[in-house]
């Protein structure tokens, strides 16, 4: 007989104090039992209470927890047929919240297959999509083995991101990565994903209400938030604030907006926002909206830039001498930043780590698709702020501060 690997416990049985003994495997999710004829009596003559094991968590488990049928679980668990977003999302919740793992690994080790994951990333603002591009290279080398990494670059002009994932539709997939703006187009984009079972996960922003699998954000409303409250303790007089946004249309780029004004309003009533640009990503586009605020508004107290897009409005700002007028907060760290920064013309950058955003995704995807692990709705990386006084600190240890988090994130 093989040498027993359990452990002797005690555990008082329904409530009565005569203590009664169990063997229970340590170390392991699903309780183990030796079949041997001592033990095989031992567990007839006793009777456990329920509570003391936790039961494994299935389909019925959620269908029965949510009052729906066990199809319409399984339909939306594996993107299948005709389910509600609404619906979805509930479904997703409590198998996350029920621990519920389907066996997939099994499955795809016996079929010997690649998965295939396609990443759809804007060829604008190339210093935040290419850190971002690093990161889920960076993600993906564990497994590199089973999965293949295809990326892919759209140009942020009308219709390409959406040609893009079309064309990524009509090919052989098991997920998709991307970055989108959430518009009723990219709604119906990933909802068509959603029906050939291939799940989506957003990074940088969000779409939802589309099925997306995730998200994985760095919480946009608290950086806008972080921005207010940087500038409200810079500006001594009463003033008007600016904020340069991508495009107002894209979720992440609104949220930050909303929270800048919230703290705002909450915090420093005397400061308004008196203009907010839309640049669409573009340096030429930032450059000339800045320039026509500093005609048309008379006394601008504060900036707060709340894209990568930064470059262009502040070389605006130096030809005009208006740079070291006004304090200036900006997002992302990247090269042609770092001037700004260390001359103290950019008081702050609220820094979104692209990287890790990345590489979060990637194992997000891989673990669903292997590990049959459902992530939570939204996948939040906290934004940090970087300054003249800690900058060196980030150029040195970025890599260090990013292993860090994906440890705490665990």
């Amino acid at each position: 007989m093989m040498k027993s690997r359990f452990r002797w416990k005690k555990f008082s049985v329904d409530g009565k104090s005569a203590l009664r003994t169990l063997k229970i495997k340590r170390r392991c999710e699903t309780a183990e039992y030796d079949q041997s004829p001592k033990c095989a009596s031992s567990s007839m003559k006793y009777k456990v209470n329920s509570n003391l094991v936790k039961p494994a968590s299935g389909i019925r488990s959620i269908a029965a927890e949510l009052g729906i049928s066990v199809a319409t679980v399984h339909r939306a668990l594996h993107n299948r047929g005709r389910v509600s977003s609404e619906t979805r999302d509930r479904v997703l919740r409590m198998a996350a919240h029920l621990e519920y793992k389907p066996n997939l690994a099994a499955r795809d080790l016996r079929l010997n297959r690649h998965l295939r994951i396609s990443v759809h990333l804007p060829a604008a603002i190339a210093s935040f999509f290419d850190s971002l591009r690093v990161g889920v290279e960076k993600g993906a080398e564990p497994f590199r083995s089973v999965v293949d990494v295809e990326f892919h670059r759209y140009a942020r002009s009308p219709g390409r991101a959406q040609a893009s994932i079309r064309t990524a539709l009509e090919q052989p997939l098991d997920g998709i990565i991307v970055a989108l703006a959430n518009t009723a187009q990219m709604v119906r984009l990933v909802r068509r994903a959603q029906a050939k079972a291939i799940p989506v996960i957003c990074v940088s922003t969000d779409v939802p209400g589309s099925g997306r699998l995730t998200a994985v954000t760095p919480y946009p409303y608290c950086s806008g938030a972080m921005a207010a409250e940087m500038l409200a303790g810079c500006v001594k007089m009463p003033g008007s604030m600016v904020a340069l946004v991508g495009d107002l249309e894209n979720l992440h780029h609104a949220e930050k907006i909303r929270g800048f004004k919230d703290v705002l309003a909450k915090t420093v009533p005397r400061l308004s926002v008196a203009a907010v640009i839309e640049a669409h990503d573009d340096p030429e586009q930032a450059r000339r909206g800045i320039l026509r605020c500093l005609r048309t508004v008379p006394e601008i107290g504060g900036l707060y830039i709340s894209s990568a897009n930064s470059i262009g409005a502040l070389e605006a700002l130096r030809e005009t001498g208006s740079l070291h007028k006004f304090p200036i907060i900006t997002t992302d760290l990247f090269p042609e930043l770092l001037p700004f920064l260390s001359d103290g013309s950019v008081k702050a950058t609220i820094y979104q780590c692209p990287e890790l955003q990345g590489s979060i995704a990637i194992q997000g995807m891989y673990r669903y698709l292997i590990d049959g692990v459902i992530p939570p709705p939204m996948l939040g990386v906290i934004p940090q702020l970087v300054m003249k006084s800690n900058l060196d600190l980030y150029l040195n240890r970025t890599a260090e501060i990013d292993e860090m988090h994906t440890y705490f994130d665990r």
